[in-house]
């Protein structure tokens, strides 16, 4: 009413009675403008109720009928452009008009009802653009479109901007939007989708799929969230270990965190310190290990596992113990094999080498294992040919054990015989080597995982070996939601990172939750191709895109 009146004022023409009815509106009003579906289509249909009760059953249903059909007002010629902004609390912050009707009076009734509609309904965050605010234009009418032009507007501010301030909201679908949008626009997927996928792996945390590596890189960033992480962690047989190397990494002390275990009554505490300890080197927790070491009654697994341990530290008195033991015939053969390879120290030399060489035709396999690990580890790839009797092999404990010695050897020779004994008949060490091929983005070697693509294979290493797959055959894997996250991986070792990102934003909605948060864990982890020329950044200046999403 108060929008009537004022509008009365300024055409200078009393009301009337009655009035012909207008033609236009006599016809139902046309469909909304925006007919989009899911949260942004039903608010802007709530919204436009919202509104639609003030302009047509009111205002214009009064002019229709107080006032004549030449006034103005009635014209239906009449429309009048507005662009609004509405805050998360449903408050009016602007209304302005971007396109005039030619007539004040219109214009300024079209504001009114909008003042006059204040609250809006609280729009959620899937309308509301990089502000956090609403952005609306809307197109008021005379004849029977009435208020039905409403669509909504997105203000957008640059990508590198946008993408932490949405993750920080928690808008995450939002942000995944804007990067398939800057994608489409040509922008290279690097730097914004790591910054995606840092806040995914740090979210990651608090799900049941969390592990060592995903707190390692949340700790690396400084986030002691991380470190929390990994020490509760240690607790857990099957990460102490990871665990306990990440520690290391981030040179946080482990051995005061799990001196205490070695004196309780359960075994179990012993193994699992000595596990975290596996690359610790501190001297301090050297009489926990020799303690579980030397204890006849502990299990040889648990005591192989405190040799590993002690062969980490710079000790005289735990290198006497480990020569003593796997001097002794009578000892087991796993913990004889531990102690072993524990006194060769890595870059070790000649000498070293000779020494384990002796061992390389033990009837044990445990001790060949050892021997074969020894090698690598003194030698380097400067004695890898001395390994030829791993291709004679039937036991697959020596060439695994070769194979986790050569994935710490990052060279173009170790990688040649990583690729060979990607071959052996034994699954457990064809897995192996084509996972180290693949972790390491041995693209010149990837061509000798290809029969393992053939039906019938293992589905784990076939899911290695997408990585030697055709393009075809890669986009198609890419589609299925149960080998994305293998062909995923496979893009990032070749190193086509834009097509991994494009893979996930195409196909991550299918994957499940543990397998998302895996895939963000493989682009942090997977070294990035050489850095190459950018395209120009897109929305370089914030900017207002008309968007129906």
């Amino acid at each position: 009413m108060a929008s009537l009146a004022m509008a009365m004022m300024l055409t200078g023409v009393a009301h009337r009675a009655s009035a012909d009815t207008l033609p236009a509106d006599k016809l139902p009003e046309t469909p909304l403008a925006d007919s989009t579906t899911g949260p942004v289509g039903d608010y802007l249909r709530k919204v436009h109720a919202h509104i639609h009760r003030r302009w047509a059953d009111n205002f214009l249903r009064l002019i229709g009928e107080q006032m004549p059909a030449v006034n103005p007002l009635n014209d239906v010629s009449k429309v009048a452009e507005v662009d609004l902004v509405v805050g998360p609390d449903g408050q009016l912050l602007s209304a302005k008009v971007s396109q005039s009707s030619g007539f004040p009076g219109f214009d300024d009734a079209v504001v009114e009802v909008l003042r006059d509609a204040v609250p809006f309904p609280l729009p959620p965050p899937a309308t509301r653009s990089d502000d956090d605010k609403l952005h609306l234009h809307w197109a008021f009418a005379r004849d029977r479109r009435r208020c039905s032009g409403v669509a909504m507007v997105r203000a957008y501010d640059p990508v590198e901007v946008a993408i932490p301030k949405l993750l920080r909201t928690g808008r995450r679908e939002e942000a995944l939007a804007r990067v398939t949008m800057a994608r489409g626009a040509g922008q290279h997927a690097e730097p914004m989708f790591s910054v995606l996928a840092q806040d995914w792996n740090k979210a990651s945390l608090h799900e049941p799929w969390a592990n060592p590596r995903m707190a390692r890189i949340v700790a690396e960033r400084g986030d002691d969230e991380g470190v929390r992480w990994l020490k509760a962690a240690l607790r857990r047989p099957e990460w102490t270990a990871e665990a306990g190397a990440a520690l290391v990494s981030l040179k946080v002390p482990v051995c005061s965190l799990v001196n205490g275990w070695f004196a309780t009554e359960n075994s179990n505490d012993s193994q699992l310190a000595a596990m975290a300890l596996a690359t610790s080197s501190d001297p301090a927790c050297i009489p926990g290990l020799t303690k579980l070491l030397e204890n006849p009654k502990a299990h040889p697994e648990a005591r192989a596992t405190a040799a590993v341990a002690l062969g980490a530290i710079d000790d005289n008195g735990a290198r006497k113990t480990l020569a003593n033991l796997a001097k002794d015939p009578a000892t087991h053969a796993t913990l004889r094999a531990a102690a072993l390879l524990a006194q060769i120290r890595p870059g070790a030399g000649r000498r070293s080498v000779i020494a384990m060489e002796t061992f390389l035709r033990d009837p044990s396999p445990e001790i060949r294992a050892a021997a074969n690990a020894g090698v690598v580890r003194a030698g380097g790839d400067s004695n890898l040919a001395d390994l030829y009797m791993l291709f004679k092999e039937n036991d697959p404990r020596p060439v695994l054990a070769a194979l986790r010695e050569l994935d710490r050897v990052p060279s173009e020779e170790s990688t040649k015989l990583i690729a060979r004994l990607a071959h052996r008949p034994q699954l457990p060490v064809q897995k192996t080597a084509a996972e180290i091929l693949v972790r390491r983005g041995a693209k010149d070697a990837f061509a000798t995982l290809r029969p393992f693509l053939e039906p019938g294979t293992d589905p784990e290493l076939r899911a290695l070996a997408l990585v030697a797959a055709d393009e075809p055959e890669l986009a198609k894997a890419g589609a299925d939601p149960k080998l994305a996250l293998a062909a995923f991986r496979a893009r990032l070792a070749r190193g086509e990172r834009d097509q991994a990102a494009d893979l996930f934003l195409a196909s991550g909605k299918g994957m499940t939750p543990a397998d998302q948060a895996t895939a963000m864990t493989y682009w942090l982890t997977t070294a990035p191709p050489p850095a190459i020329a950018t395209a120009t950044t897109v929305g370089s200046k914030p900017t207002a895109v008309r968007s129906a999403r």
